[in-house]
């Protein structure tokens, strides 16, 4: 047997509130009853059982007696139940509709602003040296056709960490040129030192070439990103402030001012037989 309180939790999961349910539940106990019969029994309260006996009235569970006492009475349980199906459709119908206005608002809201470009978002700024190695090594391990760089002092990883990478970038048949500088080479011991790095890159698969002074830090993947640093113009102290330009225009001028420096540059044959 179905006690009381499954009744009311049946009744409220079909959108009534609790008081008009226990207050309805009253009303079939007799054929009619008075408020302060339904308030005894019922336990709502006197004082909220009007405005509930009323929204009760308007939604067709319940029926006012005429009389010199006021009484009520319940409307058959068959009627309410097709009446709180139905209202429970009205419902569903409304949110489907709110949900669909919603959905097409908020999908044209979307694309308006997702077609919207920060003038910045495509630039990205590093000055943390671990941050700037760590990007490094990321974004010659996902290059797909060319690695072009100005390689220059200051450096963000050991040459022989690059190196490693480096292996693995031209196992993928991955075009890679390097041009490097030569104007902090003072003595006989720092020139052959720097052949043995270079050259550990050329045996690798580098394509490599020397000039005497390189203008910026830079280096282009893909025609697509570049990384370039700059010096501070100030102090002219060794600046590791980054800059990661995702723009193609802005990396194909970049490799026109790389080729025309290849060009000009000396084979890594001929700085091996160059004197300090």
């Amino acid at each position: 047997m179905i006690d009381q309180e499954q009744r009311i939790i049946e009744l409220t999961s079909l959108g009534i509130s609790v008081n008009e349910a226990k207050t309805y539940l009253t009303l079939l106990v007799k054929n009619s009853m008075t408020v302060n019969e339904i308030a005894q029994i019922s336990g709502v309260p006197r004082a909220k059982l009007y405005g509930v006996i009323t929204k009760l009235i308007t939604k067709g569970f319940c029926i006012e007696k005429v009389g010199d006492i006021k009484k009520y009475r319940a409307v058959d349980p068959n009627v309410v139940v097709e009446k709180l199906n139905e209202i429970y459709q009205q419902q569903i119908e409304q949110r489907k509709k709110i949900a669909k206005n919603f959905s097409n608002s908020i999908i044209s809201f979307y694309k308006k602003n997702m077609s919207k470009t920060d003038p910045l978002e495509y630039i990205e700024v590093l000055k943390d040296k671990k941050q700037i190695g760590e990007r490094w090594l990321e974004l010659q391990k996902n290059a797909k056709n060319e690695i072009l760089v100005f390689n220059k002092a200051p450096y963000a990883i050991p040459f022989t960490e690059n190196l490693n990478e480096e292996i693995y970038v031209l196992k993928k048949k991955i075009k890679y040129k390097g041009i490097y500088e030569y104007r902090d080479i003072k003595t006989e011991s720092e020139r052959e030192k720097s052949i043995t790095i270079i050259s550990s890159f050329v045996y690798a698969g580098e394509e490599a070439r020397i000039v005497k002074e390189l203008p910026i830090k830079l280096a282009i993947f893909d025609d697509k990103i570049t990384i370039l640093a700059l010096n501070d113009p100030i102090s002219l102290k060794p600046s590791i402030t980054t800059m990661i330009i995702n723009h193609p225009s802005f990396a194909k001028a970049q490799k026109n001012v790389f080729e025309s420096i290849w060009e000009k540059a000396m084979s890594f044959e001929e700085f091996k037989n160059k004197g300090v």
